[in-house]
């Protein structure tokens, strides 16, 4: 189970607070999300363009926001949604067909797109909240194949499914940045890439087993962050050597004295304790100079009583920081957080995973305007308190009310006037 993101629900807490007037709020979120859209850039020629590029991406954001899932049906609410969407948009041309919408979205520059959005909402997040606060932010990496995108191409060939790799904030609930793998590429190498992008000051970074790796390390520390990193039979000595200390009796129980915590949680029927080991004693470690910056490793043991049956599961780390088991047992409660809280949603909420775009570049630009989408919607369920699937629904069926108060939420300014009344 990952951590809950500590920013929003710092919100939800302020939202509880306030007693909102929507007619009050300023509908300042769709004018900041066109000011956003109208700075990508426009690679079309020019002569042959009849159709906005910032109208066509605010359709598709605000169709996807509304349970469209395909490129049909985001074409289908347009034309639905015609006389709303004109308050906003010019629409020279009126509405775009969904071939057009399509070929619009594979030419956009993604990344821009999402960072403009994001630094936006994390913006509104801060001042909201206004609290500052020395607690690290804990990073979790990891990548996704949309299963939807893969297809036989020919006899015994099969082409890839489009392949993520996102970098998620555990105290802001959004991924902070992402990038498509090449076909013939893997995670490892985007790992590094992603973070060298990326403010790590202040942060810890956790990832999956996969990633752990000394040019992923290098790029952490570079970035004056720390790591909390798993290993296993991918780093085969590391993995036995820690394992084998965990393992002598004598020695854990020195650690537990001195750097251990332990949860007891009732889950899917059944308990659950965590323990978590933490030591700096590695100087016997053959493999330790490997790692830049190590100076622990670390145990996470979960016990599962189920059924009257009895599971352990023990988990092996690396560590670039010491004596400090809160910030080790919560690194690696987060280490779930970008599969449990972005990618699950995708497949769940978003259906990701059964879109079957063939244009490569539109599987990916959608997906992208999916977790703008999704970063949205996890900012005003602060305030709706209401399952994200929910929230969607009610803004497919009372679109034009509901997508104005979601972005009013947006008015920081406004809301801070009714706290203080």
């Amino acid at each position: 189970m990952s951590r809950k993101s500590s920013k929003l629900n710092e919100m939800s807490k302020i939202f509880n607070e306030i007693d909102i007037e929507f007619k009050e709020l300023n509908n300042e979120g769709i004018r900041d999300m066109i000011t956003i859209v109208k700075k990508q850039e426009d690679t079309r020629y020019r002569p042959n363009v009849k159709h906005k590029m910032e109208d066509i991406i605010l359709i598709t954001l605000f169709a996807v926001l509304a349970k469209c899932n395909e490129w049909t049906e985001i074409e289908s609410f347009a034309r639905k949604k015609e006389k709303w969407l004109r308050q906003y948009l010019e629409l020279p041309n009126g509405i775009p067909s969904h071939d057009t919408i399509q070929r619009v979205i594979s030419i956009l520059n993604p990344q821009t797109l999402y960072a403009d959005t994001i630094n936006y909402l994390i913006q509104k997040i801060d001042s909201i909240t206004n609290k500052t606060t020395n607690e690290k932010d804990i990073l979790s990496m990891d990548g996704k194949t949309s299963n939807g995108s893969k297809r036989n191409t020919g006899i015994n060939q099969e082409e890839k499914g489009v392949n993520t790799m996102s970098v998620y904030s555990t105290s802001y609930g959004i991924s902070l940045i992402q990038d498509y793998i090449e076909e013939k590429s893997n995670e490892i190498p985007m790992g590094p890439k992603l973070l060298e992008k990326l403010n790590l000051n202040n942060c810890v970074v956790t990832a999956d087993a996969l990633n752990t790796q000394v040019d992923t390390i290098k790029a952490i520390l570079k970035g004056k962050a720390d790591y909390v990193l798993p290993v296993k039979e991918n780093q085969k000595s590391t993995h036995e050597e820690i394992k084998e200390y965990f393992e002598d009796k004598e020695f854990l129980e020195v650690v537990q004295k001195e750097n251990y915590k332990k949860l007891v949680e009732k889950e899917h029927n059944g308990i659950v304790t965590r323990e978590y080991y933490l030591t700096n004693d590695i100087n016997w470690m053959t493999k330790k100079e490997k790692w830049p910056g190590l100076r622990s490793i670390g145990l996470a043991r979960n016990t599962i009583e189920r059924n009257n049956k009895i599971l352990v599961e023990d988990r092996y780390y690396i560590v670039s920081f010491s004596n400090d088991i809160e910030l080790f047992s919560k690194s690696v409660r987060s280490e779930w957080g970008v599969e449990n809280n972005l990618h699950a949603p995708l497949d769940i909420v978003f259906k990701e995973d059964t879109n079957k775009t063939l244009e490569k570049n539109g599987a990916k630009n959608l997906g992208i305007i999916r977790r703008i989408a999704l970063a949205i919607l996890k900012f005003v369920q602060t305030y709706y308190k209401k399952s994200l699937n929910l929230i969607r629904t009610d803004l497919a069926f009372d679109f034009e009310n509901e997508i104005d108060n979601i972005f009013k939420l947006l008015d920081v300014e406004g809301l801070k006037k009714l706290k203080n009344t």
